[in-house]
């Protein structure tokens, strides 16, 4: 099993792979830049040699990096659409450099335009980026978020973000990632084992489930339904122990990377969280 967390790489993206070993975690996510937008930092060859070393060495072995919030591809502004569009060539080329496998971003919201204007924006969008990186394996694999469904919000079911796919012709570099308590908020029943089999068997349906490639593992603050996206410690929230312990263990999820991104107080926290996680997951 592969558990880790989301941590901080402020100033230095090898503080995140470091803290990610002190830890003992398996896998780590952090952002690309500041996750309020902003310029790209420039990473010099000796901080990504040594970013790279410490993967090589000591783990984690999976690597993800997550887009900056302030990407919108969806929006029905055009400066927001370029900075958008800019923002993930930039960090495309970004996670090719360090050799990251995995870039993750929200779809973005519509602005009330509607699903189908905000589907078009997002295809229009995600064609300029993906042919910035066609014919080089190096650059990631683009990583679509399922997101809660809250207020104008593009992407939170299977079914908008086949409509993606399906428009660009299923390109072997547009893969998903989903999150716990954003399809749990969506009206998923997660915390079901026949909720939990529905929702994988949609996946599949409209989308591929080889196309999912990281899981955000996360408990939910707030009841199924709610259309809030409020992550609660692991365990503690309305998914709660046993719903978590069927998707750790589900045969379709169970090897794959699982993320944490729940309220700690410091990220020393996510030691006990993750061992937690580990100490739910049941022979293979």
């Amino acid at each position: 099993m592969l558990v880790g967390a989301h941590l901080s790489s402020a100033g230095n993206f090898v503080r995140a792979a470091e803290n990610a070993v002190a830890l003992g975690l398996d896998c780590v996510q952090h952002f690309t830049r500041n996750p309020r937008g902003g310029r790209q930092r420039r990473v010099a060859e000796p901080e990504a040699t040594r970013y790279r070393e410490v993967r090589s060495a000591h783990g984690p072995g999976v690597v993800v990096m997550h887009a900056p919030y302030t990407v919108n591809l969806a929006s029905t502004e055009s400066r927001v659409r370029e900075f958008a569009r800019s923002t993930l060539v930039e960090d495309m080329e970004r996670c090719r450099f360090l050799d990251v496998p995995y870039l993750v971003v929200h779809p973005g919201s519509h602005g009330g335009r509607g699903m189908d204007r905000a589907a078009e924006l997002v295809v229009e969008g995600l064609s300029e980026v993906l042919s910035a990186a066609e014919g080089n394996r190096e650059y990631p694999m683009l990583l679509l978020e399922m997101m809660s469904g809250a207020g104008n919000e593009f992407g939170s079911t299977p079914g908008e973000l086949a409509t993606v796919f399906d428009a660009m012709g299923w390109p072997d570099r547009l893969g998903l990632c989903i999150d716990t308590c954003h399809s749990f908020a969506r009206g998923y029943p997660l915390d079901r084992p026949r909720g939990l089999d529905s929702y994988l068997g949609e996946i599949d349906d409209l989308l591929g489930l080889v196309r999912l490639k990281v899981v955000h593992l996360n408990d939910s603050a707030l009841p199924s339904g709610s259309l809030r996206d409020r992550h609660a410690r692991m365990g503690r929230g309305k998914i709660g122990e046993r719903g978590l312990r069927g998707i750790i263990n589900h045969p379709i999820l169970r090897d794959l990377p699982f993320i944490l991104e729940v309220p700690v107080d410091s990220e020393e926290d996510y030691a006990d969280e993750a061992a937690l996680v580990r100490s739910w997951g049941e022979p293979g």
